[in-house]
């Protein structure tokens, strides 16, 4: 009995950010990694639909997740201090905006950023 699509491929990564997505998908594709994209086309209907049913999502092949999740977290700038740009999510890997310290998708807060402060 073969595998299913859905047991064959798994979420890699999802954003309203289609630029993000697409730069991954660039780079998955120069290491030969098969992409499937869903829910680009319905991203419009948000609003009319659950939120959670129309982010577009990259999805991979199961036996290649682990070499695409390492160019995914490649691209994380979480140790980057002062930096505005998005974070990765170390817990479901969902992509979240800088101004944010908490995953919408899964509920982790960002640890503490250390600060300049002297110890007491």
């Amino acid at each position: 009995m073969g595998m299913s699509a859905a047991q064959s491929h798994a979420r890699l990564v999802s954003s309203f950010d289609t630029v993000y997505l697409s730069h991954i998908e660039n780079l998955l594709s120069q290491l030969g990694i098969p992409v499937e994209k869903r829910n680009f086309l319905i991203a419009g209907g948000a609003g009319e639909l659950p939120f959670i049913d129309v982010i577009p999502e990259l999805w991979v092949p199961v036996d290649r997740y682990g070499q695409a999740l390492g160019v995914v977290q490649s691209l994380s700038t979480k140790d980057t201090e002062g930096d505005d740009r998005p974070w990765q999510c170390p817990r479901c890997y969902e992509r979240i905006e800088a101004q944010f310290v908490q995953c919408w998708r899964c509920g982790y807060f960002l640890p503490d950023q250390p600060d300049d402060k002297p110890d007491p």
